[in-house]
């Protein structure tokens, strides 16, 4: 074990954390955070008005509509949200550890305005109450002005939400990196020195953004390119493979198995996935309000929910030790540990780079995953889709996430079981190297 433990932290660590720390991965990993705390906002929303027990829905009525309403909040505009995060968190790590000073609200307006620049604005013609194929039928009576159509003119929405995903962070990114290419280079307007800062600052984006805008208006208008379409295109097929039993069990093991290390698995796996998995999750979520089939089942809510369900049960195993100091850790633990906090077990029992700890570690959330691709492909377990906040107790949670589905929390608490089980003999052999050092002492 310490072999193994030693090759872990000599050649396996190091490239994760270099892969960790490069610079994009970061980037995405804010961009991440950024748009969560939406997702979750929209899934409560969706949740209250989708909570499958017929006489509460049928207390709400059509008010359930409205609540539905604000449900998208998260998912129906998470590709405009993404250009927004993501051109501020570019900026802001070149501030941070490039020691830039460059003004945020500048590029960050400057990506928003590339993105339509890639999805303008269009008249369409309709026909109240016509189908689409109705309308095209209808398309040359329509011109010849015989047949009584509405024009109105709108940004299509085609790509404003989960699909235009990986479009939106390479607009970001680019169109910060033209911006940064200009400024760093001076090619910029220079006012005197008693100009007023946001005056100058206005003054002196101005060539990078005209090149910028020029960029990408001959990409879109002039070259005629659908880049979110060409894009989704080229990813689709990560997805597809992403939406995989083996997918999420090596996601799973690489997660648990860099935390036993000491690494943040969950920002290494995350920056990996993190972009494939919201675009599903958003997928998923609009799907469900919309009453239609789930198009995704191996998502991070999936992991979240019947994989990574606490260390509750470890703190119950420390509980019936009888060392002093496993018991006291046990009950200083257990609160945060009900809330999926489990810092305090990782790095004060420890777990990370304990090598007899390591193990059921690994093994129960493995274990988990295992279970859960068996029930779920047996349709004994529901499919996770709504987002809910991370630190609701995990038997809630997976409650909450399926729409209020009795099997899910069922499963956890069974979950917490067998984690129980798996973590206990170890405990024990831990708990008796504890008091021959007591005694000792």
């Amino acid at each position: 074990m310490n072999k193994l433990t030693d090759f872990i932290e000599k050649h396996i660590a190091p490239p994760l954390i270099r892969f960790a720390n490069l610079r994009y991965v970061q980037v995405i990993q804010r961009n991440g955070l950024g748009i969560m705390s939406l997702l979750i906002i929209g899934s409560m929303f969706l949740l209250v008005a989708s909570f499958p027990y017929q006489p509460y829905l049928d207390f709400l009525g059509d008010f359930r509509w409205k609540i539905a309403a604000a449900s998208g909040v998260g998912t129906a505009f998470i590709g405009l949200y993404t250009v927004i995060t993501t051109s501020y968190a570019t900026v802001e790590w070149y501030n941070k550890n490039k020691k830039e000073h460059t003004d945020i609200m500048q590029p960050m307006i400057l990506a928003v305005a590339s993105w339509f620049l890639l999805n303008p604005a269009q008249t369409v013609q309709t026909i109240a109450g016509a189908t689409p194929e109705e309308i095209a039928k209808n398309a040359q009576s329509i011109a010849d002005g015989t047949t009584t159509a509405t024009a109105f003119s709108g940004v299509s929405t085609a790509y404003q939400g989960a699909l235009g995903v990986f479009a939106a962070i390479i607009v970001a990114i680019a169109t910060v990196e033209m911006y940064r290419f200009f400024v760093r280079r001076n090619f910029t307007i220079k006012m005197p020195e008693n100009v007023p800062p946001m005056v100058s600052n206005a003054f002196s984006a101005l060539i990078p953004s005209l090149f910028v805008i020029i960029f990408w208006w001959l990409i879109g208008s002039v070259l005629e390119l659908n880049l979110p379409e060409m894009i989704m295109k080229v990813f689709q097929p990560l997805v597809m493979v992403g939406d995989t039993p083996v997918a999420m069990l090596v996601a799973t093991i690489i997660n648990r198995g860099l935390w036993a290390v000491g690494i943040h698995g969950g920002n290494i796996v995350g920056g990996v996935a993190g972009t494939f998995w919201t675009q599903m999750v958003a997928e998923n979520q609009t799907a469900f309000q919309l009453g239609e089939k789930l198009p995704h089942i191996y998502t991070s809510i999936f992991q979240d929910n019947y994989i990574m369900i606490g260390l509750a049960p470890l703190c119950l195993a420390l509980l019936l030790a009888k060392s002093k100091r496993y018991r006291s850790l046990g009950g200083l633990a257990t609160a945060p540990a009900l809330f999926n906090i489990g810092e305090p077990l990782i790095f004060g029992l420890p777990i990370m780079m304990n090598p007899l700890m390591m193990i059921p570690f690994v093994l129960g959330p493995v274990v988990m995953n295992i279970l859960a691709i068996i029930f779920v492909s047996l349709n004994l377990l529901p499919i996770p889709v709504l987002s809910v906040p991370w630190i609701t107790p995990a038997p809630i949670k997976a409650f909450l996430s399926t729409g209020g589905d009795w099997r899910a929390l069922v499963f956890v608490l069974a979950g917490w079981v067998i984690n129980f089980l798996i973590f206990y003999p170890f405990v024990i052999a831990l708990d008796r190297q504890e008091q021959i050092t007591e005694q000792e002492n």
